[in-house]
């Protein structure tokens, strides 16, 4: 066949026309004939079968029971786990045709219980990132597997003979036992090794035990900078269980209070939330312990601080409410004490304390990153190994890690790209992506997972595992053979078969969680913390990016171009300020800003965010990173630099602005509702919108049959969190492109869901609203009158349909959508020909060329799915047989998707709900997705001094 070059000739007009080819075009149609072709592929094949280097089959076990109808043939689904800050974070992984397209949370897993974040969906990403590393590398130059291996197999009689002295191991804290086991047996041979851990997102265990907390037996939850429905390796479960007490239907609801310094998806979700700079902790703390005991603080609160202690002590005064404290991970360990002590006193059995999974202090003879630096400075390492960590990059600025590396003489790096740290290693061996490869980790609560690979390295990259025996004994053992060591010990043979392959079905081990501690005895009052005073500097606080975490996702262009909850910023982080100080240093978005201690700088463009806490300057981790591809190099601003080993969370800084300025992009420009009731709410007391306000107008068209079936979504504003994993699970699902930093300026994102966030109140202190907003599907559409060509038309089933060949770009419907959910594609977005991004698209959605208008579509290729499964039954489709991409993800239970001839089914109930409004009702669309109001608290505060918010009350900014 002839390239398109060819077939429209060379003329001016047709030369234009060519253009409109994607890049590439001519290599995916090879100038080959069919018997030629034919030939080339039969020949390819009988080499591969006589090929010596083939890998061994391993069988790997598809879930007996698929998680939902709505798959199409082809497809199969593997239980597996996400390493998740080192525990295993349950999903279900989508194969079709033999390539992983899909991960989904496992219903069976006890951490993520059939749901997922932006993290987890943004991970199939990974897999086929075209910046991985393709091979080993020593010297920065290409090199093999077996060159590596003769070398350390080499060095090996020297570290036998000196019982391992030298000789040291980092790794981030991880819960593998088989990975674990490796490492002390090796350990246990050479007692004179050493093996550290680093991680710069510390979370110790204390005294061999981890606080695990149930959300859905606790009535009061107070936290304490605590992220517990995003950053932390329970967060799925914990927020899964907080929401459950939240529903409509629920007997009694719980309350949340949030102390922090700067807004989070748990303070959004708070019903009562105070900006707290933590130097002020103790004295909110105090005047809490004093409410309790009932005393009067004796220290000035502010207003939010007043609220939060006295309807906090009012609903704990009765005696009979559960509560719970949670506390971050910066929090000092003063002030977990008084944590320890509250939940002793109020949690009656909703706090318990778990024998730890994960231990940051069991490294024989080792420590944190800081002893690593200290052994190498005095000459005492000279051969390390580095397994997945990226210390060049996240080591703070007082260690210097680069140049305490440079004394050793054998140094490895193990990792996925060649980072930081491997651009200063003498050698890099690619890490295989976790489903690649078999290996095994536990859930925060215990449970273990086995995870299976759904495909062979894609670049030759081997398990950590794999690399931790190959230290160890110098040979080549496969990661399988070592996880089912691990495994079939204490069980007898006839059974392990039959047990092994049940764990993969399900994806869970079946054992017993972790052991619980003993409950602690109730004290008698809560103990007074030492109050600092008020200090006049600035404290800078450093906290995980939302999206990129402590950079470890700088490669992922997903999670890049996914706004930010707060900011919506993209591909960049930036200080956040409060508006107060922001006003005080004369502060623009955008501006540069200086913050300097100890002799080290950070220079970062400033974002002044309602909610933040006065006198403190937030620096957002996982950003500058200078060697993470095109995709990560250069995004944004490093705050390692700053932090300091000591004060690894907060430091005074002085700060001055330089005078420079960088234009950040947001998706977001506006935060305001200018009056509108679009993110609704509605009082406690009387929750529901008036009958007038949920009357539908007279239809100025005649209305669509609804024959057989009705498709509707309905979205609790009081349960979504601002959380994104919608956004990003619709991306995964739908193929949707990233555009870049550049395109996002413009206006021009592609994302099918956006999550719009108003602030409402005072800006020290504003109330949060998130709100997703797809396309509405509206039943009386105002882009099919205008479209020209009948792109966009409507279905028999309710669906709002885009027809992508007919699509002629006039983007009529897009000026005539009142919502703005519809995008265009201005240029081709789409990844070069060769890239291996491909082979992670879905193939029941189309990939669309340029010049095409795309929005949400309800999933269709799922409801089709779901609609011929039933058919094929003779039956109609069931409620909650389909699930939509962004319903799935949730976890919070927000989003519902169904029939609406179905009276019985969850959408419809929801409908017919009092707080159910639709989105701009007054332009009379009849929009099929429709919302239900957030609940404002009553609170006991409200009737002693009318302070109650105005339930009604539009963002002000």
């Amino acid at each position: 066949m002839a390239p398109p070059s060819s077939i429209l000739g060379t003329s001016p007009g047709t030369a234009r026309l060519s253009d409109e080819f994607p890049p590439g075009a001519p290599h995916w149609l090879p100038d080959l004939d069919r018997r030629e072709f034919l030939r080339l592929m039969g020949a390819s094949l009988a080499l591969a079968g006589l090929s010596s280097c083939r890998r061994p089959a391993e069988k790997i076990v598809a879930r007996v029971v698929p998680p939902d109808r709505a798959f199409a043939s082809g497809t199969a689904w593997y239980a597996t786990a996400m390493p998740w800050e080192g525990f295993a974070r349950g999903v279900l992984a989508k194969s079709w045709q033999g390539r992983p397209i899909k991960l989904e949370g496992n219903p069976d897993h006890p951490e993520s219980r059939g749901a997922t974040d932006a993290e987890t969906q943004a991970a199939i990403l990974s897999l086929y990132d075209p910046e991985r590393s393709t091979g080993p590398r020593r010297g920065g130059q290409a090199a093999s597997w077996e060159r590596f291996e003769q070398e350390w197999t080499a060095r090996r009689p020297e570290f036998a003979a000196r019982r391992g002295a030298g000789l040291a191991v980092l790794t981030e804290p991880t819960t593998s036992p088989t990975l674990r086991r490796e490492l002390h047996a090796l350990l246990a041979a050479w007692p004179e090794a050493r093996w550290f851990q680093h991680t710069p997102l510390a979370r110790h265990d204390r005294d061999g035990w981890q606080a695990d907390f149930d959300f859905a037996a606790a009535d009061l939850v107070l936290t304490l900078g605590a992220d517990c429905f995003h950053r932390h390796p329970a967060a799925l479960r914990q927020a899964g269980d907080f929401f459950s007490r939240r529903r409509r239907d629920a007997t009694r609801r719980s309350r949340l209070y949030a102390l922090e310094p700067t807004p989070s998806l748990t303070g959004a979700a708070a019903d009562y939330r105070a900006p707290v700079a933590p130097g002020r902790f103790p004295l909110v703390l105090n005047a809490l312990a004093a409410a309790l005991g009932g005393r009067a603080p004796s220290a000035e609160l502010t207003e939010p601080e007043r609220a939060l202690v006295r309807d906090c002590a009012a609903r704990l005064a009765g005696g009979g409410t559960k509560g719970i404290c949670i506390a971050g991970p910066e929090i000092p360990e003063e002030q977990q004490r008084w944590v320890d002590a509250f939940n002793a006193r109020y949690a009656r059995g909703a706090a318990r304390r778990l024998a730890a999974v994960r231990s940051d202090g069991d490294a024989q003879s080792g420590g944190g990153l800081g002893e690593l630096v200290a052994a190498l400075d005095r000459g005492g390492i000279s051969t390390l190994w580095i397994l997945g960590a990226n210390p060049a990059y996240t080591a703070p600025g007082d260690l210097d890690f680069s140049g305490a590396l440079r004394r050793a003489e054998f140094t490895v790096h193990v990792g996925g790209h060649a980072d930081e740290t491997a651009a200063r290693c003498g050698w890099h061996l690619p890490e295989a992506h976790f489903l690649e490869t078999w290996s095994d980790l536990r859930a925060y609560s215990g449970a273990a997972t086995i995870l299976q690979p759904l495909v062979e390295p894609l670049h030759g990259g081997r398990s950590p595992v794999e690399i931790a025996h190959l230290l160890r004994t110098g040979e080549r053992r496969g990661a399988r053979e070592l996880v089912r060591e691990t495994w079939s010990r204490g069980v007898e043979d006839a059974s392990f078969e039959a047990r092994w392959h049940e764990w993969l079905d399900r994806g869970v081990v079946e054992e017993a969680p972790a052991e619980a501690a003993p409950a602690a005895a109730a004290a008698s009052g809560l103990p007074l913390l030492v109050e600092g005073t008020a200090a006049a500097e600035i404290a800078v606080l450093f906290r995980p990016d939302p999206n990129l975490a402590d950079g470890r996702w700088a490669t992922n262009a997903w999670l890049q171009e996914l706004p930010r909850p707060f900011t919506s910023l993209v591909w960049e982080n930036a200080a956040l300020v409060s508006p107060a100080t922001a006003a005080k240093f004369s502060l623009r978005n955008g501006d540069i800003i200086r913050c300097e201690a100890g002799g080290r700088a950070v220079e970062a463009p400033v974002w002044s965010l309602p909610g933040q806490a006065d006198g403190c300057v937030t620096l957002p981790l996982g950003g500058g990173r200078t060697a993470a591809g095109p995709v990560g190099s250069g995004r944004g601003f490093s705050a390692y630099p700053l932090r300091a080993v000591r004060e690894p969370w907060e430091r005074v800084v002085s700060l001055r602005p330089t005078g420079g300025h960088r234009d950040l992009v947001t998706t977001q420009g506006h935060f305001t509702m200018d009056g509108r009731d679009l993110a609704r709410t509605v009082p406690e007391e009387n929750p529901s919108l008036p009958p007038a306000e949920r009357t539908e107008a007279v239809a100025l068209f005649p209305t669509w049959p609804r024959d057989r079936y009705a498709w509707a979504l309905s979205i609790d504003l009081d349960a979504c969190f601002g959380c994104s994993a919608c956004v990003v699970a619709c991306q995964a699902e739908n193929n949707i492109p990233v555009v870049g930093r550049d395109q996002v300026a413009r206006g021009r994102e592609m994302h099918w869901i956006r999550v719009d966030r108003y602030f409402s109140g005072d800006a020290a202190n504003p109330r949060v609203l998130h709100q997703p907003v797809p396309c509405m599907h509206c039943e009386q559409a105002p882009c099919e009158v205008v479209c020209p060509v009948g792109a966009t038309v409507h279905s028999s089933e309710g669906l709002n349909d885009m027809i992508y060949n007919r699509c002629v770009g006039t983007r009529y419907c897009s000026n005539n959508c009142p919502y703005k959910v519809r995008r265009f594609n201005f240029l081709d977005y789409r990844a070069p020909a060769e890239s291996g991004v491909y082979l992670q698209a879905n193939p029941a959605v189309t990939i669309r060329e340029r010049g095409v208008m795309e929005k949400c579509t309800y999933c269709v290729q799922r409801i089709d799915a779901g609609r011929i499964a039933a058919e094929k039954e003779n039956r109609r489709v069931r409620d909650g047989e389909i699930l939509t991409a962004c319903q799935q993800a949730c976890p919070a239970g927000a989003i519902v998707f169904g029939d609406l001839n179905d009276p019985a089914s969850r959408v419809a109930r929801r409908r017919r709900d009092p707080m159910s409004y639709a989105l701009l009702a007054e332009l009379n669309t009849r929009p099929r997705t429709t919302y239900l109001a957030k609940i404002l608290p009553a609170s006991p505060l409200a009737a002693q001094d009318g302070s109650r918010p105005d339930p009604q009350s539009r963002a002000d900014g």
